[in-house]
């Protein structure tokens, strides 16, 4: 055989052994990143993410993807492809008191991952709280802040965190930059050079002024001002710890990642890698070169002294995260593993409202007050201020923290081109965050999860190559958020939210009124008011209600802990 013939007949061999390597997984999670805050999703977005958009443009952006309404239960559900409820607590875990969400026993999915040879590794937020390790007994019933203050002045150590997690590798925050402690941990160590402080209130230098960085003084939107730490008061943080600079460095230890694999010797084997970034959760200090930038939500102001542009620091870190987005992608181009990689970008819960994008904003001096940001209300006024940026809920209800779609419906993106999914696709189908355990098992070709583990995770691997062939994975999805819960099914959604002993219940019709502002149920909590539709039709609406009612009752099961349901 000539030269040319021989290779003619091994390279198709060569081919079927790379497609037979397993791919990397890859997963972005952005923090409280609402669909109107990215150019993807929506016209109205003016922050430009041109790195989550080329993402987008590489693969299958889909339209009706869930989390829950707030971080913490979405990180648990997403690593161990539960609904909340199924972890140690009824609404998540937090903090360092009592242990992680996970209960012994359930495997996550990067123990899944790792036990198909895969090398793991998590960056960032962990959030679904963890334990002190070798805690003495008598701080076992006292204040997390006096487990704090241990933990970085003796222990340094996690005795429940990502090591134990499945994860190989890890610098992660408990909590993420918003609650103690403030310190970053390598595996279980923390990482205390130069030892540990009391933040509190205060905030650090940087060169252009001084950033929030910690707790907040107060609970009004405006004048937040420095109060510094009391003589008595625990360590809560590192001392060099620097809020505005998370992401920054969870960028730099993945550029670090991936950089060492390209070094060394011998084939690696693939990757799972979980980035959390600290954008875009308040308090937003970004660093430097995004509070410098200009980009379009600068406006102008006379509410100050001397006429000036007024800057949006949510706004920044949307940018900053833009930028964490496309380094992490140029550098797996670089190292020639792009192609190798499933990446998948998501949101942990909706975005926020106008008044909360209020929380850590700059000032140049620790006793200047606030800017002078409105305290409007989109949800009392009907109206977005524009020194809040874009509405990161879009043409969704709610925000954050919310039952209406604005607080739940998320960004997700997934692209590997060479696995075939399509570039350019578009899914409407309803998926969870939970849903990605099973899903990325099913692309990479391994085992589905084991019997008993990832519960409520469903592979929509079938829809993800072709958007449009078939029917959806699942035809329902509960959203709980303790004591109350919605259910999505076809275009309807249920909420039923707890009030005290009482519950109300709303029903709509998300095909005909996706804005969420009809209840058809009749107002049985208020009396005297006629029902909102009469005769045939109030009846199917009740029918409709009754049927998801026993649905949600089945997924959430009517034992002990949900006696108050």
């Amino acid at each position: 055989l000539s030269p040319a013939q021989l290779l003619s007949l091994l390279l198709p061999l060569v081919e079927s052994f790379a497609r037979a390597r397993p791919p990397n997984v890859l997963i972005l999670l952005a923090d409280d990143l609402g669909v109107g805050d990215l150019e993807a999703y929506s016209a109205s977005a003016l922050v430009p993410t041109p790195a989550i958009s080329a993402l987008s443009a590489a693969g299958v952006r889909f339209t009706d993807a869930h989390a829950h309404p707030i971080c913490s239960p979405s990180r648990y559900s997403l690593l161990s492809g539960n609904y909340v409820f199924r972890g140690r607590r009824l609404s998540s875990s937090w903090g360092l008191s009592g242990g992680s969400q996970l209960l012994p026993g359930q495997r996550t999915i990067a123990e899944s991952f790792r036990a198909a040879g895969y090398a793991t590794l998590l960056l960032g937020k962990a959030g679904i709280g963890g334990e002190v390790a070798a805690l003495p007994d008598e701080l076992r019933r006292s204040t997390e802040d006096d487990r704090v203050d241990w933990l970085l002045r003796r222990g340094r150590r996690l005795a429940d965190g990502p090591a134990q997690w499945g994860f190989d590798e890890s610098l992660s925050m408990v909590s993420g930059i918003q609650s103690p402690p403030y310190a970053w941990f390598n595996g279980s160590v923390a990482s205390l050079p130069r030892g540990s402080r009391c933040w509190g209130t205060a905030t650090h230098a940087t060169r252009t002024g001084d950033w929030v960085s910690g707790k907040f003084a107060g609970t009004g939107l405006r004048h937040r001002r420095y109060t510094p730490c009391g003589a008595g008061d625990g360590h809560d943080g590192a001392a060099d710890w620097e809020g505005h600079m998370a992401d920054a460095h969870v960028a730099q230890a993945a550029l670090g990642f991936f950089d060492r694999r390209r070094r060394a010797r011998g084939p690696q084997p693939p990757f799972f890698a979980l980035v959390a970034t600290a954008a875009v959760h308040a308090p937003f200090t970004p660093p430097d070169r995004f509070r410098d930038a200009d980009i379009r939500t600068w406006v102008a102001t006379s509410e100050v002294a001397a006429p000036r542009r007024l800057h949006v620091p949510h706004s920044s870190m949307v940018a900053e995260l833009d930028a964490v987005v496309g380094a992490l992608m140029a550098a797996l181009r670089s190292a020639g593993e792009l192609n190798e990689t499933i990446v998948v970008f998501a949101s942990d819960n909706g975005g926020l409202s106008c008044a909360t994008k209020q929380h850590g904003s700059w000032r140049p001096s620790p006793e200047t007050p606030a800017p002078p940001f409105e305290d409007v209300s989109p949800e009392r006024s009907g109206l977005q201020s524009p020194l809040c940026g874009a509405n990161s809920s879009a043409h969704l209800r709610g925000h954050k923290g919310d039952l209406y779609e604005g607080g739940h419906r998320v960004p997700l993106l997934v692209a590997w081109p060479a696995g075939g999914v399509p570039a350019g696709g578009e899914c409407g189908d309803l998926v969870g965050l939970t849903d990605l355990y099973a899903t990325l098992l099913d692309l990479a070709g391994l085992a589905p999860p084991a019997p008993g583990q990832a519960a409520d995770s469903v592979s929509f691997k079938r829809r993800l190559l072709r958007p449009r062939d078939g029917h959806p994975a699942r035809s329902d999805l509960l959203v709980p958020s303790p004591p109350s819960w919605a259910l999505r099914w076809s275009r309807w959604k249920l909420i039923s939210l707890a009030h005290g002993s009482q519950r109300a219940t709303e029903l709509f019709d998300l095909e005909a009124d996706p804005g969420e502002t009809t209840n058809l149920l009749p107002p049985h909590n208020v009396s005297g008011q006629p029902p909102r539709a009469s005769g045939e039709a109030a009846s199917r609406h009740e029918a409709t209600a009754a049927r998801m009612a026993q649905r949600a009752d089945q997924i959430l099961g009517r034992g002990v802990s949900w006696a108050f349901l």
